[in-house]
C-alpha cells in the first residue's frame, strides 16, 4: 500500500465517529515505523503517539473502574484492568474499527501479515486514542473509548472474573434500582462448630437469591452471586 492508496480519511472518521480538526494527527497515528523507512515523505511514525495513547487509556480505564466499582479493593480493580487493557483486547477493539485496513506499513511488514499482528494493531489503536486526545482533548478521548469499555466490563462480569459478588451487586442495585440490596439471615443449621448459614437477598422488597455458607459473609456472597445469575449479569 502506498501513500496514494492510503486512506479515504473521511471513511475512517465515519467508522470511528470522530472528525479530526488536524488531519495530520490521524495520519501520524496510522503510520507504522516500517513505512517511514521506505517513504520519501517527511512523515512521523506513531511510536510517540502510541506512548501517549497508552497513558491516556490507562487514565480513562482506571477512572472508569474506580467509579463503577467503588466497593472494590485496589487488587480487585487491578485484576479487572489487566483483563481489559491487554494486547488481545486492544487488538479486538482495533479490528472492530477495521484499523488494519487503514494503516501505513512498509512493504516487508505488509507482506508478512503486519495488518493482523496483535502488537501492531494494539499499538495503532493506542496511537489513535492519543491522536484524538491531542486533537479534541480528554472529553473526546473518553467518549471514543467509552463504548469499548462498557462492552468489555459486561463480558468480564459474565465470564465470572469478578469474585466480589456483593460489591458488584451493590453497584448494580444502586445504579438500576436506586437502593441497596438487603441481606436477611433466614436460618442457621448444625452444631456451633459447624454451622451452615442461609441468607436471602432482597431488592426493593423482592426476593432474588439465596446463598449458603459456613459463615454469614460467605452466605451473603453466594446469595449475591445467585442474584446476579437471576439478573443474567453472570452465567
Amino acid at each position: 500500500m502506498n501513500q496514494t492508496d492510503f486512506i479515504n480519511i473521511d471513511n475512517f472518521e465515519e467508522i470511528i465517529e470522530y472528525r479530526f480538526k488536524k488531519r495530520l494527527l490521524l495520519e501520524e497515528a496510522l503510520t507504522h515505523s516500517s513505512y517511514i523507512k521506505k517513504s520519501e515523505k517527511e512523515l512521523k511514525n506513531n511510536q510517540r503517539m502510541e506512548f501517549l495513547g497508552d497513558s491516556v487509556l490507562e487514565l480513562i480505564v482506571n477512572d472508569f473502574i474506580y467509579k463503577k466499582f467503588s466497593g472494590f479493593s485496589e487488587g480487585e480493580m487491578t485484576k479487572i484492568k489487566s483483563v481489559i487493557v491487554s494486547t488481545e483486547t486492544l487488538k479486538k477493539w482495533a479490528n472492530s474499527i477495521d484499523i488494519g485496513r487503514f494503516m501505513l506499513l512498509g512493504k516487508g511488514e505488509n507482506l508478512t501479515g503486519g495488518r493482523n499482528k496483535p502488537s501492531i494493531l494494539a499499538g495503532c489503536f493506542e496511537a489513535l486514542l492519543g491522536a484524538i486526545y491531542l486533537d479534541g482533548g480528554l472529553k473526546n478521548a473518553r467518549k471514543f473509548i467509552f463504548h469499548f469499555l462498557q462492552d468489555e466490563i459486561r463480558k468480564v462480569v459474565k465470564n465470572g472474573f469478578i469474585r466480589n459478588y456483593k460489591s458488584f451487586l451493590q453497584e448494580l442495585s444502586q445504579k438500576d434500582y436506586k437502593c441497596l440490596p438487603i441481606y436477611e439471615l433466614i436460618r442457621e443449621n448444625g452444631p456451633d462448630h459447624k454451622k451452615i448459614f442461609c441468607v436471602n437477598v432482597k431488592i426493593k422488597e423482592k426476593k432474588y437469591g439465596t446463598g449458603f455458607g459456613e459463615n454469614k459473609k460467605e452466605a451473603e456472597q453466594e446469595a449475591a452471586k445467585a442474584t446476579l445469575k437471576k439478573l443474567k449479569m453472570i452465567e
